[in-house]
């Protein structure tokens, strides 16, 4: 006989009535949802031995553990645990790694973590409310981010991660680490293609407010940065399963910008390269945030009228939208035709996987 899980058993007898405790006789139950969000709210592992190393490309702010939630309030008693079972999951920012294995933390599974985040929600959403037809109630997360190779992008990663069912964010974030980039190791100029978007649009859920996208590079690559920002704040957007569209502003004053320092070292190489002091790196990085336009105009922003016009039409140019250091000549407003360009995916087609470091790479970049 199968045994169900600890807390189906639970959930399946009726909680006692808890008149004598003043949190649910006297607290309307928004104040005491708002309570046990407060107490469920995940933070990093403080635990020493369960720190990442430095010397890995998944350690950065606010990245230096896995993320754990004290769960002691849902063993008060019954009635809370039926209230709030599920808290601990919908307000954790679930964090997904679009890597090579090696670029995720140890306890992250890049086959297998998506697919326990589908039986998850799947769970969720038969055992929350009333079961309308087709399912039960959706539960909105309030946050999903997720770090991306460019070339697990454009192979269509993040699309299919939001056809999870039932994956409801409220806010979407990508980061493109300095080592995400194409052809990182060589130094190359940065690029961002932009053919993955479509894709992406017709999977993004009615949930989402807003998408940020951080792109980071190296402190001297500052320029490059601010350049390809520059260019997604006049190019870019991004389109709702129900039409509604996001922008970022195209004033680029709502861009939000920081620094850190980390290891200059991973898998064993040392990047002397890019040092600014023996064994340091330091990182800039620019964060662009799309939303519906009326929050953008609230904020004092703008938005580009060629991007309102392709939103409203539903076109994405790959060729226009794609994001260079050197702009090729004839990229003005006729550039947005409903035929998107082809010419420019000869690069990125290569199936390498740009995270792997060749060690036929010239060995003064690394000892």
């Amino acid at each position: 006989m199968e045994t169900l899980p600890l807390h189906t058993r639970l959930l399946l007898v009726p909680a006692v009535k808890q008149d004598a405790s003043p949190l649910f006789s006297r607290l309307p139950g928004e104040l005491r949802s708002q309570i046990f969000a407060h107490a469920l709210t995940d933070f990093p592992d403080p635990s020493p031995d369960r720190r990442y190393a430095d010397e890995t490309c998944y350690t950065r702010p606010t990245y230096f553990a896995p993320r754990r939630s004290d769960v002691a309030l849902l063993r008060a008693c019954r009635a809370v645990y039926a209230e709030c079972w599920f808290l601990p999951f919908v307000l954790r920012e679930q964090t997904h790694w679009l890597t090579a294995p090696d670029r995720a933390p140890p306890e992250y599974s890049v086959y297998m973590t998506p697919e326990n985040l589908r039986w998850r929600l799947q769970e969720i959403r038969e055992r929350e409310g009333e079961q309308p037809p087709g399912g039960g109630r959706d539960v909105e997360i309030e946050g999903l981010r997720v770090f991306a190779q460019m070339y697990k992008l454009e192979e269509g990663g993040l699309a299919r991660l939001l056809r999870t069912p039932g994956l409801l964010p409220r806010r979407l974030v990508l980061t493109i680490r300095h080592t995400d980039w194409w052809f990182w190791e060589d130094d190359t100029d940065l690029s961002f293609d932009a053919k993955w978007i479509e894709d992406v649009c017709r999977a993004l859920p009615d949930s989402v407010r807003e998408v940020c996208i951080e792109l980071e590079s190296l402190e001297r690559k500052t320029g490059q940065v601010d350049a390809i920002a520059k260019q997604m704040c006049e190019k870019w957007f991004f389109k709702r399963k129900d039409g509604t569209a996001l922008y970022p502003d195209c004033t680029g004053k709502s861009n939000e910008v920081s620094r850190w320092t980390g290891s200059s070292t991973w898998h064993n190489y040392q990047w002397t390269r890019d040092e600014i002091e023996p064994g340091k790196i330091a990182y800039y990085i620019v964060s662009v945030t799309f939303r519906p336009e009326h929050i953008v105009r609230r904020n004092g922003g703008s938005v580009s009228d060629q991007t309102k016009a392709a939103a409203e039409r539903g076109v994405f140019n790959q060729g226009f939208m794609k994001l260079q250091m050197s702009e090729r000549e004839g990229n003005d407003e006729s550039e947005w035709s409903d035929e998107s360009e082809e010419g420019d995916e000869s690069e990125e087609s290569e199936e390498s996987d740009e995270g792997e470091e060749s060690e036929e790479t010239d060995g003064a970049l690394f000892q």
